[in-house]
């Protein structure tokens, strides 16, 4: 069956604005805003990526979060949790565990260095500030590895030349994975994720 065109679509196309399945890869999107270039979209996006997942800028928005608004996560069960103590127990007592193997795997795979270091300090402060809910550890964990994630993504972006067919090629399109994208994807499904 043959799927109905839209008039936005066909002006794009008139246009040379559409991209088709090959470009939007190499491109990283189906269309091109007017008056920028393939090479402008790209370096802008790359610059965007950059700019939101350096450690200081995402950490900061995580720690907004997470400590300036005091986020509570599944308030709607607090009421389940204080009829069912035992089952609180257990689930305590699993979410530690799974806080302390995602901050422990996440560690070992991140190289030595700086970034190391930064998730090292934000895994001790949101010890510090939350060690009584450890739902919070083990989600707060889980941010830092989505963090070594997208940082990866970014640095993969920025060193990739403007020319090559996977250079804005969408995050859950990519054929083949990098190391750090794999390291990242192994520490969350090892964490049950």
């Amino acid at each position: 069956m043959r799927s109905r065109r839209r008039p936005l679509y066909d002006r794009l196309k008139l246009e040379g604005r559409q991209n088709d399945e090959d470009a939007s890869d190499r491109d990283g999107t189906n269309v091109i805003p007017l008056g920028m270039s393939r090479e402008e979209l790209r370096d802008g996006f790359v610059q965007v990526m950059q700019a939101c997942y350096s450690a200081d800028a995402y950490f900061q928005r995580l720690d907004a979060q997470f400590f300036d608004e005091d986020f509570k996560f599944a308030v709607h069960h607090l009421d389940y949790w204080k009829s069912h103590r035992w089952a609180w127990a257990k689930r305590c007592f699993l979410n530690y565990c799974r806080f302390f193997v995602v901050a422990f795997r996440l560690l070992r795979s991140v190289g030595g260095g700086e970034l190391r270091s930064r998730y090292r300090r934000q895994l001790a402060r949101v010890l510090h500030a939350r060690w009584r809910e450890p739902h919070i550890l083990f989600i707060y964990a889980i941010k830092i590895a989505m963090h070594y994630h997208y940082a990866a993504l970014t640095r993969a972006l920025a060193q990739v030349e403007t020319g090559s067919p996977n250079a804005g090629r969408s995050f859950s399109r990519v054929r083949r994975r990098s190391e750090p994208e794999s390291a990242a994807a192994a520490l969350l499904n090892a964490s049950g994720i």
